[in-house]
């Protein structure tokens, strides 16, 4: 198969996954139209980035996002970026809001207790190492429990709340997750079109691989300088000068506020070291920590569609997060929070990582 020819499939697949994903816009129009009290952009938790006029009637909301979804079905065949970028931004941005990246935070932060009680037996060298740090970690985390520091009776209700929580808003939540991964399938056309769609036409120097991995690395560091803010911002509410969009009183934060704060502050800090990985060797060889992997290639797509993902939630996220925040009037946490440029640095230190790895070849 020639590379003309598999880039063409590729963008082939990208048009069909946004011909798809535009026909089930139109079920979800129609459910909110016929359902207006009960529909999804109804629910109490949706804060639409725009609003519209109180003179707009009801209807005019889904039957616009009806229509929309027709008309992607023509747009997806589109040979120009300019009509996917346009889909891109109305379901990513405009029809989004917050509550998926908040959605993702959370479940992110609710593996770092086992990642924690995990790393001792990761970062162990050997198999007798790893055995002995394995029987320390489990008799701590029994001894932890007999004498009333850890409640797992406690976090057992904790977790079945949580899941009831998450039962109660599933239907919301889906669908303003389905809207951002509409704006993602939009978003994968457009980069398609963008680095194939002139294929007479020499491919553009600053996309070879050796350019690429300097403008990523660079790229890369400022992603991971982004994640910092939102880090320390949430571990500070284990401090007395614990902050969000401004000073909070620390006598009114309990202990579950403060270990959700540390658990969100290290997953976001840890989703900025990840992203260093596509810079260094540990981003195409898995590290020495990683059992029965440890020396083997990293296969691209383990770390690109993870990233890609994140790069398109904390771009789409920008500007309903700016506008909550507006809202509240709470301006520091368009700085605290800079997803408007940690999700492009995100996105194009994953370009140029799966320019490096050969995943994108532009024509």
């Amino acid at each position: 198969m020639t590379t003309n020819t598999a880039t063409q499939r590729r963008t082939g697949r990208a048009a069909l996954a946004a011909f798809l994903w535009s026909l089930t816009v139109i079920p979800i129009g129609l459910w909110q139209l016929l359902d207006p009290a009960t529909g999804p952009f109804s629910h109490e938790l949706y804060e639409p980035t725009i609003r519209l006029p109180e003179a707009v009637p009801d209807w005019a909301g889904p039957a616009a996002l009806i229509a929309a979804g027709v008309l992607g079905l023509l747009a997806s065949r589109a040979a120009r970026w300019a009509v996917p970028a346009l889909f891109a931004v109305v379901f990513g941005v405009l029809m989004s809001t917050s509550a998926p990246m908040s959605f993702a935070g959370y479940l992110c932060a609710l593996f770092i207790p086992l990642l924690i009680a995990a790393s001792p037996v990761l970062l162990a060298r050997g198999p007798v190492a790893k055995t002995v740090a394995g029987l320390v970690v489990a008799g701590l985390l029994v001894a932890l429990g007999f004498s009333g520091v850890i409640d797992y009776a406690a976090a057992g209700d904790f977790l079945s709340m949580l899941g009831g929580t998450f039962a109660d808003i599933a239907a919301y939540m889906l669908v303003q997750v389905w809207m951002t991964v509409g704006g993602g399938i939009w978003a994968a056309l457009v980069l398609h079109l963008v680095l194939h769609g002139q294929s007479d036409r020499p491919a553009a120097a600053w996309l070879a691989p050796e350019r690429a991995a300097r403008w990523g690395r660079t790229a890369a560091w400022i992603a991971f300088a982004c994640s910092l803010p939102y880090g320390l911002v949430r571990m500070s509410w284990l401090t007395p000068w614990a902050w969000v969009g401004g000073p909070l009183d620390s006598s009114m934060i309990d202990p579950a506020t403060r270990v959700w704060g540390l658990c969100l502050g290290l997953a976001a800090l840890g989703g900025g070291v990840l992203c260093l990985g596509m810079t260094y060797r540990w981003g195409t060889r898995w590290p020495f920590w990683m059992p029965g992997l440890k020396g083997r290639p990293v296969p691209p797509m383990v770390a690109i569609v993870p990233a890609s993902v994140m790069a398109a939630m904390f771009t789409f996220m920008s500007l309903p997060f700016a506008a909550l925040a507006i809202r509240q009037d709470a301006p520091e946490l368009i700085w605290s929070f800079p997803f408007y440029v940690w999700g492009p640095a995100l996105g194009a230190a994953t370009l140029a990582y799966a320019i490096r790895r050969g995943v994108v070849q532009p024509s």
